[in-house]
């Protein structure tokens, strides 16, 4: 399965100039656990299981209005 969600946390919003003039960057590995995600759940699973690998599928995209974009396999 491929997640992708996106929010808004107004405490990660910056000025993009002090990002090189960019309005988005894409966080460092490991970032997810800094920075708080929403719990996502489905009703009725009867099991479920995370793909494990040797390096974590997932990126994480923080804009500067404070939204993220997370993705993940």
């Amino acid at each position: 399965m491929y997640l992708r969600i996106s929010w808004y946390d107004v405490r990660l919003q910056f000025d993009p100039a002090a990002n090189r003039n960019s309005a988005t960057m894409k966080l460092e590995d490991n970032a997810w656990n800094h920075i708080w995600i929403p719990e996502v759940v489905f009703r009725n699973e009867k099991s479920a299981t995370f793909h494990e690998v040797s390096t974590a599928n997932r990126l994480m995209r923080l804009y500067n209005t404070g939204r993220v974009w997370y993705v993940s396999k």
